[in-house]
């Protein structure tokens, strides 16, 4: 887990050199005027929507609650455009004196789609979870913005294919960061301030549970425990989703796991058990920790799983644990019951709303892009 992904000037040198078509019609915020509610046009624009208007899902505090995570959301990716555009000198000094939003048009469409959502919510409360549909509006807000963002950008690059493909993966990676780390901050918060708390996280401990008994095996044990998965993996259409290159350095990371006397594949386990394990420590403690970007895609993937089986009422993980501890104990193959709990995680996942798996897509995507490709 190499920590933080970080976009330097050379970045946004790159980004702003495509980003050019139209770019004399974006126009950024004045930032010489102080943040205020009452004068901050994002917050004009939110609060305007009546997104809660006759719904008992989100009245009163939670409305507020609710307007506030789309500001944080939104200022997070029109930040991220006046960057591009203000880093290249696009605009003139008097277009950047007007107070107008380079994601405004964009962000009343997703209002429009965030009200349709929070009414089929309210037509839910009596059958579903209020924490579980709380939860899912999060996440499909997130995906709202990502999705958004992500297609504002692609509409706007000119260039060759090839430059626009890396262009738009870079983009795309910094998107996803963003949303994924303002959705977990406000998932703690609609915890620890409003007490609307998953109670289920099935993933997440199953997860920490298999870490912590490859952590007290013998190296070679390990080893032989990656050659399973890896062998699996190629059954599944994980790499489908990934580009040649992080498919190619994926492959070679997990053969060196396996069998390089040169890695310490514990090692590896280690690094990602503690994220597991910080993840953990945050839902029993209600708060959010701050995390390098690596680890907030890690916490925000378990969570989109958590949500998978939230409505799961036994343990989902019941016979692979079984297996898995029957092999530690008698070294009895193992490769048949990870076959099958891969192919059970992936009918979940297929079986998500289009926008949640296009989010969890995203976001496994991301990880592996800046933790394997070699540029990373």
């Amino acid at each position: 887990m190499q920590g933080s992904l970080s976009f330097g000037k050379e970045v946004v040198d790159t980004l702003s050199h495509y980003m050019r078509r139209n770019a004399g019609n974006v126009v950024a915020r004045r930032r010489s005027i102080p943040f205020s509610k009452e004068t901050d046009v994002i917050y004009i624009i939110i609060k305007s929507a009546y997104l809660c208007r006759d719904l008992d899902f989100c009245e009163g505090k939670l409305e507020q609650f609710l307007n506030e995570y789309i500001m944080v959301q939104t200022k997070s990716i029109e930040a991220i455009f006046e960057g591009i555009v203000n880093q290249n000198q696009l605009l003139d000094q008097d277009a950047k004196t007007e107070q107008r939003l380079v994601f405004e048009e964009d962000l009343k469409k997703c209002l429009r789609e965030i009200r349709r959502v929070l009414r089929q919510a309210n037509m839910k409360m009596r059958d579903e979870s209020i924490t579980y549909l709380w939860i899912e509006v999060i996440k499909k807000i997130s995906v709202m913005f990502q999705t958004a963002a992500i297609l504002f950008a692609a509409e706007r690059l000119e260039g060759r294919s090839d430059e626009i493909m890396e262009v738009k993966k870079k983009l795309t990676q910094k998107l996803v960061i963003a949303t994924t780390i303002v959705e977990g901050k406000y998932e703690s918060k609609l915890c620890s301030e409003y007490d609307i708390c998953i109670k289920a996280y099935e993933v997440t401990k199953a997860l920490n549970t298999l870490l912590g008994a490859l952590r007290d095996m013998e190296e070679e044990n390990v080893k032989i425990f990656i050659r399973y998965v890896s062998e699996a993996l190629l059954e599944t259409n994980l790499y489908s989703h990934l580009s040649e290159v992080t498919s190619n350095e994926l492959q070679i990371i997990l053969n060196d796991m396996a069998y390089s006397e040169n890695v310490s594949a514990k090692t590896v386990l280690l690094s990602i058990q503690k994220a597991v394990e910080d993840r953990l420590n945050a839902l029993h403690l209600k708060t959010h920790m701050v995390n390098g970007r690596d680890v907030e895609l890690v916490h925000v993937i378990l969570s989109d799983m958590d949500h998978v089986y939230g409505k799961s009422s036994i343990d989902p993980f019941h016979v692979f644990m079984s297996s898995f501890f029957t092999w530690e104990r008698t070294k009895s193959r193992l490769s048949g019951p990870i076959r099958s709990l891969l192919k059970e995680l992936t009918n979940e996942i297929n079986g998500l709303p289009d926008d949640l798996g296009f989010k969890l897509i995203n976001e496994v995507r991301a990880f592996l892009e800046i933790t394997v490709d070699p540029e990373n």
